[in-house]
């Protein structure tokens, strides 16, 4: 399995951004000593050419840094590393200007690879302050790039690489790490703009892949802790030590640009966003992922596949996710499932392969569904001690309460909006055939799907006799109360009897 990616790469990142990666003192050879020593907590590999203090600067010369994780190793050659004491409590680190790096790939089923980057950087200024255990870095540069050079190896006898690079622009931002029984290491830093390019084409072919993306006003923010001594190579990431993680970004405008080339036929687009964000955390007691973006612009043209372009737009769309990893105290713990389409709009052209005769209202689409629920997790599912008896049980947890906070489906000139709440007794599976009693109910209310229906029938997709069916259901489970609109109530009493509308069904 590949072993704690994110923590891998994150000290060569730091690395190579400001020539240390952890915690630093306000003395050169102390920076240069715990960036030694947090480079070997990580399981990295480095070597020098020597180190010499002359005055108050340490010159570290030859610096390479290698990171290995599974199929991939990075090398990265810093060349020489300047820290200069400033007489403050402050030390400056310098690196060059420019550097190389280089990727080799060495898959288990194919052949090995090489890719030859170059690491560029103008104006950057870095300065460590703070104390010997809590170090701060503050990091600052008018531009920051990797740009791919060469390909070698088997991937150059099948790929010709075009021009591909990856930029910051306008860089600022602080990385600190406090040293305790958990260390914990923090970073902020906002990017003006981010640029991509990706181009390459096989070797003597017509087919080719060209990306450009382009983000403005990206602004990254985590707190990692981090136990002492942490085994990189475990099996089981070390949450049950400390192990926890939170952070996420915001961005503004994005816009990607693609052009892909296969065998005779060609893709090509445009999707623009204007904004978004994504939050995480995860530790021993439970996992949470949310995001979502805005003003969502997709437009796809594969004219060897279809006469027309693929245009998609929606208004924003997010999600939230949250989950407990522990039992706790042993009761109830709060989750969280959520997502939302909000006014997806498609273009004309896709409308008419289904609905030429435009039948159906073409309004946007919106998908909505909010559950907040109550579950008692039987187990700490992070703790590989547990882990043997999790696998004996048929049941690790179970489910306690669930909340509808939002249901919402309106497409097509119908609308379905509810909302309810459920608790559920556990020990009473047998009135549900092995599943815990529900009590509670769900409000819904429906408007113009008996409209629907009859769109349906005109085009052909729900013949005459069968639509009798749906709108018996409707009038067994709902109730008119305008034009085309209908309320419902289904629920479950204490009884557990199943109810529609206060009519008993079960």
């Amino acid at each position: 399995m590949r072993r704690l990616p994110l923590l891998r790469h994150t000290p060569l990142i730091a690395a190579i951004l400001c020539g240390t990666s952890a915690a630093a003192d306000v003395t050169a050879q102390q920076v240069w000593d715990s960036w030694t020593t947090q480079m070997e907590t990580f399981g990295q590999g480095f070597s020098t050419g020597g180190e010499e203090m002359s005055g108050d600067t340490l010159t570290v010369s030859d610096v390479r840094i290698e990171m290995t994780d599974d199929d991939v190793t990075v090398l990265a050659d810093l060349g020489d590393i300047a820290l200069t004491e400033n007489g403050d409590g402050t030390v400056s680190i310098s690196i060059p200007d420019s550097y190389p790096m280089t990727v080799k790939f060495t898959p288990e089923f194919e052949e090995p690879g090489t890719l030859i980057m170059t690491v560029r950087q103008s104006n950057m200024d870095i300065e460590v302050s703070g104390e010997p255990d809590a170090m701060q870095y503050d990091i600052s540069a008018d531009l920051y790039s990797f740009t791919a050079d060469s390909l070698e190896g088997a991937a150059a006898q099948q790929v010709e690489l075009g021009q591909s690079a990856l930029v910051m622009r306008d860089m600022a931002g602080t990385y600190s790490i406090t040293e305790g029984e958990v260390n914990e290491v923090d970073y902020s830093f906002d990017l003006g703009a981010l640029d991509i390019d990706v181009n390459f084409a096989d070797t003597g072919g017509s087919n080719s892949v060209s990306l450009a993306a382009d983000m403005a006003e990206l602004a990254m923010a985590a707190t990692v802790a981090i136990p002492p001594d942490m085994d990189m190579d475990a099996d089981v990431p070390p949450f049950i030590d400390g192990l926890a993680m939170t952070g996420g970004y915001t961005f503004g405008d994005v816009r990607y640009v693609f052009d892909i080339a296969a065998d005779g036929e060609n893709v090509s687009g445009t999707a623009v966003t204007e904004g978004g964000r994504m939050d995480f955390g995860f530790d021993y007691d439970g996992a949470s992922y949310s995001g979502g973006a805005q003003g969502i612009d997709v437009s796809v043209s594969a004219p060897q596949e279809l006469p027309f372009p693929i245009d998609v737009t929606m208004a924003k769309y997010g999600f939230d996710f949250a989950v407990p990893l522990s039992a706790g105290s042993g009761g109830p713990r709060d989750a969280r499932l959520a997502f939302d389409f909000t006014d997806l709009s498609v273009s004309d052209g896709i409308w008419n392969l289904f609905d030429p005769a435009q039948t159906l209202p073409r309004d946007a689409i919106t998908l909505a569904l909010g559950l907040d629920l109550q579950i008692t997790p039987f187990f700490d599912f992070l703790d590989p001690a547990q882990q043997e008896a999790m696998t004996g049980t048929d049941v690790p947890g179970e489910l306690n309460a669930v909340t509808i906070t939002d249901l919402t489906l309106r497409a097509a000139g119908a609308e379905i909006t509810g909302d309810g709440a459920f608790t559920f007794d556990n020990t009473d599976v047998e009135t549900f055939d092995g599943f815990p009693r529900p009590e509670g109910e769900v409000n819904l209310a429906i408007n113009g799907v008996n409209g629907l229906i009859d769109n349906l029938i005109e085009m052909g997709l729900i013949p005459q006799d069968q639509a009798m069916m749906p709108r018996m259901m409707l009038g067994m489970f709902a109730t008119p109360v305008g034009d085309d609109m209908l309320t419902s109530t289904l629920g479950v009493n204490s009884e557990g009897h199943v109810l529609a509308n206060g009519q008993r069904l079960r």
